[in-house]
């Protein structure tokens, strides 16, 4: 069984699936998070838990930050104590819901079908509490449609979850409703929904970020698309990475040596902490045989782990 969430920059609609939290709700943090910057964001939750063992809200943050750099056993007892400290809070048992299916992924059968139970349980809990949690109501459209008809998966009950993400929100339905036409291998429905979600709202960093991620999805032909995308969700959050990342790749690709410099330089002060761009320019390089230049060489091959983190 799949996980039932899909944060993971692997996936061509991750940036549509990232967790929104209202920015009025919002703690340094979670912003932080929000933004993609996942070392800041550990300092200060650490510090916190440090301060208050029982804050139930730094258990919540270190289980995501945990989960996104790849640890498959902490976040889940994490989540379990935020949601033992505060159970009324639905964002808490989402997050646990989200870690279980990551846990469902390394299991056997048997442990896969108990896990999903669980998952079900706890994302059902968080929908009740807050029947308007968009990355909730996305965790349960991906089970209905990952997991098997003996577990709960069912393709019906997917859509009719999409139709409520649209119902709630209009940009992320159609971003729902792209991620059903992915599944089912209709690129020409992918790309209508996720430019009716730019459309919709022309000023979404995620809305341009995961079209220009299906259009680097597609190949070369598409890259001119990409990269207005990713130009253009650059300009409307210069703070975040991705749009680097992707940028990046393209002038690699292409040998755009001028571009690409300019926008490892614009990464690198914007984003220090963060060397994905360069990474992924390296990458691209080294895929085609060809000299890298000077700033890639030299993070690409020692970024490690952490570098493949995206918001």
């Amino acid at each position: 069984m799949r996980s039932f969430s899909y944060w993971r920059p692997a996936n061509i609609l991750a940036i549509v699936g990232v967790i929104v939290i209202p920015i009025a709700a919002q703690t340094t943090a979670a912003k932080l998070i929000e933004a993609g910057h996942w070392k800041r964001a550990r300092v200060i939750v650490e510090a916190r838990m440090r301060d208050n063992p029982q804050d139930a809200l730094a258990h919540f943050l270190l289980s995501q930050i945990r989960h996104a750099f790849g640890d498959t056993e902490s976040p889940a007892n994490l989540a379990e104590r935020a949601v033992a400290i505060d159970g009324a809070v639905a964002k808490y048992h989402r997050q646990l819901a989200e870690v279980l299916g990551v846990k469902a992924q390394h299991a056997g059968i048997f442990q896969q079908l108990l896990l999903a139970r669980r998952f079900k349980k706890e994302i059902d809990t968080a929908i009740a509490l807050d029947p308007r949690d968009i990355q909730a109501l996305r965790d349960l459209m991906e089970f209905y449609l990952l997991a098997p008809a003996l577990a709960g998966g069912d393709k019906n009950r997917a859509r009719t979850t999409a139709e409520q993400i649209a119902r709630t929100d209009p940009a992320d339905g159609f971003s729902a409703l792209a991620r059903l036409a992915a599944f089912h291998g209709d690129k020409g429905r992918v790309d209508e929904l996720l430019r009716k979600a730019v459309e919709y709202r022309p000023a979404s960093y995620r809305a341009r970020m995961a079209l220009a991620t299906f259009y680097m999805s597609l190949g070369a032909g598409s890259l001119k698309g990409a990269e207005q995308q990713a130009s253009e969700a650059a300009r409307i959050d210069p703070g975040r990475v991705e749009a680097y990342a992707v940028l990046a790749q393209i002038y690699a690709a292409r040998g755009q040596w001028a571009d690409l410099d300019s926008v490892l330089t614009t990464a690198e002060k914007e984003v220090p902490d963060d060397l994905v761009p360069n990474y992924r320019a390296a990458a691209t390089l080294r895929r085609k045989s060809a000299a890298p230049c000077r700033s890639a060489v030299e993070a690409g091959p020692g970024v490690g782990k952490e570098a493949g983190i995206l918001a």
